[in-house]
């Protein structure tokens, strides 16, 4: 049949995984809020469910409570610093991959919808307007605003819902964490997995990754191959 739009995942698909810089990250956290590494890094870790799941909905809120279960009084200035370089990090973060904008842009070129489905904490929906992906993603939907995580089926029919297409007549595209492609495939999308390259230098390619049988895109170049090909081209 026919298809009729386009849905990427985020971290380890639009931009690099989200983990290879997390603890150099956390480590400043905790410095500027005068607070040690340790109980400071394992308890942010701990709060990774509750972030992507929306409970906290700005960054500051995020910080208290970890300062407060740690039993810390931090000062306004602390606090501003904190989330700053929060804000700064994530930034970094969302930086597109190699000719991940070029590719939504042709898509969008070529008459497809584009979507975003992402599992992720407050700071990306914040930020998302200042991104390169704005303005070449049609819709945008993130978990934290949501209240709901992939592999949950109805956040896969929610961004189809918004897209205004069948869940049928959309390709997903992602890099396997949480199962998303096992998922998506039971909603009907049709998937490939993208290669991550930096996951598998260091080892850690998600579990359905290294289990998947279905499509696989190595890079945005065969992204576009793939999508002609699904779609008869």
């Amino acid at each position: 049949m026919k298809r009729a739009a386009v849905i990427f995942d985020l971290f380890g698909t639009l931009v690099a995984d989200f983990a290879s810089s997390a603890g150099s990250m956390n480590s400043e956290l905790a410095a500027a809020l005068g607070l040690p590494d340790e109980p400071f890094m394992k308890l942010w870790r701990q709060t990774t469910a509750m972030r992507t799941l929306g409970d906290f909905q700005t960054v500051e809120a995020s910080i208290e409570y970890v300062c407060e279960t740690l039993g810390a009084t931090v000062s306004a200035a602390q606090m501003a610093t904190a989330v700053e370089l929060r804000l700064r990090y994530i930034r970094r973060a969302l930086k597109p991959r190699p000719d991940a904008v070029a590719t939504l842009t042709r898509l969008k070129s070529d008459n497809y919808k584009t979507g975003l489905l992402s599992n992720c904490s407050i700071e990306i929906p914040i930020l998302w307007r200042e991104t390169a992906f704005a303005n070449v993603v049609d819709t945008a939907v993130f978990s934290s605003r949501e209240r709901l995580k992939k592999p949950d089926p109805r956040i896969y029919h929610l961004v189809c819902e918004r897209l205004g297409v069948s869940p049928s007549s959309c390709l997903y595209i992602a890099d396997g964490e949480n199962h998303e492609l096992t998922a998506a495939t039971e909603t009907g999308m049709y998937c490939a997995l993208i290669r991550n390259s930096s996951q598998e230098t260091r080892g850690e390619l998600h579990q359905e990754a290294r289990e998947w049988q279905g499509a696989v895109v190595a890079d945005f170049a065969e992204v576009l191959q793939w999508v002609r090909i699904t779609d008869g081209g």
